[in-house]
């Protein structure tokens, strides 16, 4: 399983429906355009990008990779096109704001190898985002549904806990591949363990870079970006 680190983005919109405008769905995938002078990452490095907004609460998170640079001579902007396997978000976004519902729990995204344990059956899946209440994971898609599990992580960052205690499975899509599991705080080891990956995930946002909206973008229909990158035909 690839355990290549991705690059940690934030940009801070105003409204969700400026978050909108910035959204680009071109033949099945997203793209969206990241405003920074001089943070330019390679074409094809990874990234998770978390999108938030000064009018509310929500946070969303995005994965995918770096498409192209931009210069400043192309449309007076420098940064890069970023590229998302899917329009998922953006198919959202057009049953209105209220389409983005509200967690309980704050999640954080990350990209962390886990292997998930339910009896002697062990299956290896990707953790994408965790919250105090548990973690979402992609990839360990035989979990049955309510059942617990023990969870340890495969390689884990400096400062996280190898042994993350118990878990519950709470949803399980074999389609999809995507498992959601909730930790059983109730368990000392697994509180302890699972407030230390909070922590030591939310420290690594902690100097992530970030993106304000311009003021002046939005205004009258005017999104300030560059011409939209060459997209090379799937095959």
């Amino acid at each position: 399983m690839e355990t290549t680190r991705a690059n940690l983005l934030r940009y801070r919109f105003g409204t969700i429906e400026q978050m909108a405008n910035h959204l680009h769905v071109v033949e099945g995938r997203t793209l969206f355009f990241y405003r920074h002078e001089r943070l330019l990452l390679e074409g094809g490095a990874k990234v998770v990008i978390e999108l938030a907004f000064s009018s509310s609460e929500q946070v969303v998170t995005l994965r995918g990779a770096v498409l192209s640079r931009a210069s400043t001579t192309e449309g007076g902007q420098a940064g890069m096109w970023l590229e998302f396997p899917d329009a998922r978000l953006a198919k959202l976004l057009d049953q209105g704001p209220s389409a983005l519902s509200n967690r309980k729990h704050k999640r954080l995204g990350c990209e962390l190898v886990v292997e998930v344990r339910q009896g002697r059956n062990p299956y290896l899946g990707r953790i994408v985002d965790v919250s105090m209440g548990g973690i979402r994971v992609v990839g360990a898609a035989l979990l049955h549904l309510r059942s617990e599990a023990e969870l340890r992580l495969v390689s884990p960052e400096e400062g996280m806990p190898a042994e993350l205690g118990r878990a519950q499975v709470m949803r399980s899509d074999r389609k999809s591949g995507e498992s959601g599991l909730r930790f059983l705080r109730e368990d000392r080891i697994t509180r302890v363990a699972s407030g230390k990956l909070f922590e030591r995930v939310q420290a690594g946002w902690s100097k992530a870079p970030e993106v304000t909206h311009p003021p002046l973008c939005c205004q009258d229909g005017h999104v300030l970006e560059p011409p939209l990158p060459h997209m090379k035909t799937r095959t």
